[in-house]
């Protein structure tokens, strides 16, 4: 029988156990049901592409949507959308199908390129959402400040730094901060190394997610408490215009404060399984350094990687149902018309 395409019967018959990563596939190896989660990541990848291309021109196309707390909304569809574009078929042709492994295992530049464009996409993903997380937490703790920190030229510098030091961190393996060797699977891991993996992608995401964290669950809080005084002041009469301003000012950055709550929730929701099963793998039982991870673990990790691209897709829905202008805007570029009852 060929072994090349034969299904091996653990993963101690590809993989060496490292101590300070856990179980790592250093060979290219196929099993079976890498086709399943081929596909499954073409059909996340292909649904997100539209409604992320739409977020993007129409906040280039519509002027009325061009404010900062949109700029990163914007920013965040670039990067989903070179998660469904580029980074996520690239990677999955590259490790999940036979043809792909042996050219990536045998192609040290593509190899090289299919890595640098998903890290940026994942690391910018990762990125924009603790800043879309700031930006919100300024809002609600330091309203009177809001206006004077988050202007257009502020968020401007902030997205072109994000970009520029992503790109700038994620070309250094391409230029020989690299350990590839032919026959090694394309993966992070097993390519890139081990002080790179660690310092400039897995800690410094881990540091964002944990601050985006604390900032949505205290935005969370006073979301809930928020809504409460709200319901509680209906009956109060307001006789003072200025301070009815001032509350329809308030009352938009709240609405906007809980659509991006539910984008930063999507957010750890679709990322919370890889990450789970991500620690499982780090430090492996000691039965399994023996015997092979048991193959129901290894799927469900595999598969966790497609949940992530359910976030790319779900995010232009949600800026749609809770942004009446982002609405309008996707009916105008889509060239549906609606009814009085719609609008």
């Amino acid at each position: 029988m060929d072994s090349s395409t034969s299904e091996p019967q653990n993963v101690t018959d590809a993989a060496v156990f490292d101590e300070t990563f856990g179980a790592v596939l250093k060979q290219a190896v196929y099993y079976s049901w890498y086709k399943g989660v081929f596909i499954c990541v073409l059909v996340f990848a292909a649904a997100g592409i539209t409604g992320n291309l739409l977020t993007i021109l129409a906040y280039v196309k519509y002027e009325q949507l061009q404010s900062p707390t949109n700029l990163l909304i914007c920013s965040q569809s670039i990067g989903d959308l070179l998660i469904c574009l580029c980074g996520g078929p690239m990677f999955a042709a590259f490790n999940y199908t036979e043809a792909g492994q042996a050219l990536a295992s045998s192609n040290k530049y593509l190899c090289l390129v299919s890595l640098l464009v998903s890290l940026v996409a994942l690391q910018s993903s990762i990125t924009n959402i603790l800043a879309l997380s700031t930006e919100r937490f300024i809002a609600v703790y330091f309203s009177l400040h809001y206006y004077n920190w988050v202007t257009d030229r502020n968020v401007k510098i902030v997205v072109v730094v994000i970009w520029a030091v992503i790109i700038s961190i994620n070309c250094l393996p391409l230029f020989g901060w690299n350990d590839w060797k032919s026959e090694v699977a394309c993966m992070p891991v097993t390519v890139y190394p081990q002080l790179f993996v660690q310092s400039l992608f897995a800690l410094p995401s881990l540091i964002f997610v944990l601050v985006s964290t604390v900032e949505n669950f205290a935005m969370a809080v006073t979301a809930v408490r928020r809504q409460r005084s709200i319901a509680a002041a209906v009956v109060v009469p307001n006789a003072d215009q200025q301070t009815e301003e001032a509350k329809i000012k308030s009352g938009n950055q709240f609405k906007v404060t809980k659509m991006l709550l539910l984008v930063v929730g999507c957010f750890f929701t679709a990322w919370l399984p890889w990450i789970i099963l991500s620690s499982i793998l780090y430090r492996v039982p000691s039965s399994w350094k023996m015997n092979g991870v048991p193959k129901g673990i290894l799927i469900a990790f595999e598969y966790s990687k497609c949940v992530l691209g359910a976030n790319s897709i779900a995010n232009p829905f949600i800026y749609g149902w809770k942004n009446k202008m982002f609405r309008d805007a996707y009916y105008k570029l889509l060239g549906i018309r609606r009814t009085q009852d719609e609008t």
